[in-house]
């Protein structure tokens, strides 16, 4: 994974963690809205990961 692509994960998990702190809620839409950017995100590294590892074989 990119660093770059790295600093922004860890930066939406950050934005994540303290929006449903302030809201008190993970059924927040704001928090939801974060969550399923993070998630996307997440799914976008793994499956360039598993590219990568597949490419060197």
């Amino acid at each position: 994974m990119e660093d770059q692509s790295y600093r922004r994960l860890e930066r939406l998990r950050g934005q994540l963690v303290a929006a449903a702190m302030r809201k008190d809620s993970f059924l927040d839409r704001d928090v939801i809205q974060l969550s399923q950017t993070l998630d996307q995100l997440i799914v976008k590294a793994q499956t360039e990961k598993s590219k990568a590892a597949t490419a060197r074989r």
